[in-house]
């Protein structure tokens, strides 16, 4: 933050996670600036997708970028949530942030905060303030934070008038910002996609770069092609073999009286990890933040999909065709019905790996989720997916070089993300924290700009001017 200058005195705020504060600010409870109004349960019987009565928020999941993304409605609301008032996640995860755009019906696991002074400057304060919902935060089944903590939480306090300067700065460097996001994100969808190509030349043609690998192993500039009889496949090279999953690997699903019910779930210690569609990232890695665990008694019903190392994970509903490989050691591990567990692989499991994230496969997965009623993969389905085979030296040259190459596209594509999020982030914190001076800040652009916000104004622009 070196182009913005410092307040010419600081104290200590006395809270670990805020540091130091001009010597002018205040610190104050969340309880003394706002109004927090906890959500409850309505009647589910009142509860439809028909657009009927007030839109019912029942947690983050419904939260969009800025504004709630309304699912449900019902028609006896309980606690409100009205236009212009923060909408705070109190359960797993803790902190999540939205503003209501509209009246809303709220359920337990929000909280409605309605501010006194300005708006968008208490919306980025609470953002950053998420590292104290995570450190107090307690839960069983799942994390969660009370009404007297969010009440209870400390905040800086500058003036009224720095506030709105504050909230000014922000609504315009911030949307200065997400401009240069917008063009980093198209970057990173180019760059996912020319990985998937990779990974695809690589496992359906034998391409590794500019060259070929032939038959012993070595890489040319060409080789013999051959119709693989597969259409989204296309040719594949003349030594190769096309087999079919069910010739090189076991399928299992979570199927029938292997079901389980939210009486099967326990607590953390109390039996196996679950692991489901939400446990597989954007990246295909598993991601265990927000654990699930069953009981050990249905654990043990069930060995075939035990899950152990250098298994694979596919989601068959939802997300379909999402691909997972357990690369590490998560301890004792099952499935739920969302999933389809590969096991007992006879091919090296990295390439199948990666032939299952090549737009091939892809290709398949829309053959099949467009010609069928319900969107979702079978376990015969499966079975039947074809895949090039070759011997095992050919399969692991392929797996080193797609794992060089791809951890090299992401390291390109994190590396995109976090530098601008970083600076976002960091902006954000310094401004509100007051560990820059923002008193004499001017829009950039002047009256010209100021008139054309008067006339065409954004929501941010428009919640920052809330007092």
């Amino acid at each position: 933050m070196r182009e913005y200058k410092r307040y010419d005195e600081y104290k200590d705020s006395g809270i670990e996670w805020l540091g130091e504060i001009p010597k002018d600010w205040d610190i104050t409870k969340l309880k003394y600036i706002t109004t927090v109004n906890m959500g409850q349960s309505v009647n589910s019987a009142t509860v439809n997708i028909i657009k009927k009565g007030v839109p019912f928020l029942q947690g983050n999941a419904e939260f969009g970028d800025l504004n709630p993304k309304e699912k449900h409605y019902t028609t006896e609301p309980k606690k409100i949530a009205n236009k212009n008032e923060i909408l705070i996640s109190v359960r797993a995860p803790v902190g999540d942030l939205n503003i209501a755009d509209k009246k809303y019906c709220i359920g337990r696991g929000l909280c409605a905060i309605k501010p006194k002074n300005n708006l968008l400057f208490l919306y980025e304060l609470l953002k950053i303030s998420k590292i104290y919902f995570d450190k107090i935060s307690t839960g069983s089944t799942y994390d969660s934070i009370s009404t007297k903590d969010l009440k209870n939480i400390k905040l800086p306090k500058p003036s009224k008038k720095e506030q709105q300067k504050i909230a000014s700065f922000l609504d315009q460097k911030t949307a200065e910002i997400d401009e240069i996001i917008n063009k980093k994100e198209k970057l990173i969808n180019y760059l996912e996609k020319y990985k998937k190509s990779v990974i695809t030349e690589a496992v359906t043609k034998g391409k590794l770069g500019d060259k070929y690998i032939n038959e012993d192993g070595e890489l040319v500039d060409e080789i013999e092609m051959k119709d693989s009889g597969v259409e989204w496949i296309g040719e594949i090279p003349e030594y190769w073999d096309i087999s079919k999953v069910k010739y090189i690997a076991d399928i299992h699903g979570r199927i029938g009286y292997r079901g389980y019910t939210k009486d099967d779930l326990v607590d953390k210690g109390n039996g196996a990890l679950t692991l489901g569609g939400k446990h597989i990232d954007d990246n295909n890695k598993i991601d265990l933040s927000d654990p699930t665990y069953i009981s050990w008694e249905k654990y043990y019903e069930s060995p075939e999909i035990m899950v152990k190392y250098n298994d694979l994970l596919v989601v068959q509903r939802g997300s379909i065709g999402k691909v997972a490989m357990i690369d590490k050691e998560i301890g004792e591990a099952t499935i739920n019905p969302s999933l389809i567990l590969i096991n007992n692989i006879e091919i090296e499991p990295k390439y199948f790996y990666y032939y299952l994230n090549s737009f091939s496969v892809s290709e398949f997965f829309k053959l099949i989720v467009s010609s069928t009623a319900v969107p979702m993969i079978s376990q015969e389905q499966f079975d039947n997916l074809h895949l090039p085979k070759m011997n095992l030296d050919i399969q692991q040259k392929i797996v080193s070089y797609l794992k060089q190459k791809t951890q090299q596209i992401d390291n390109l594509i994190q590396k995109t993300k976090k530098s601008i999020e970083k600076y976002k982030k960091s902006l954000i914190f310094e401004a509100v924290t007051g560990k820059i001076d923002l008193r004499d800040y001017e829009l950039e652009g002047g009256e010209e700009l100021a008139e054309h916000n008067n006339s065409s104004e954004t929501e941010r622009e428009r919640l920052s001017a809330v007092d």
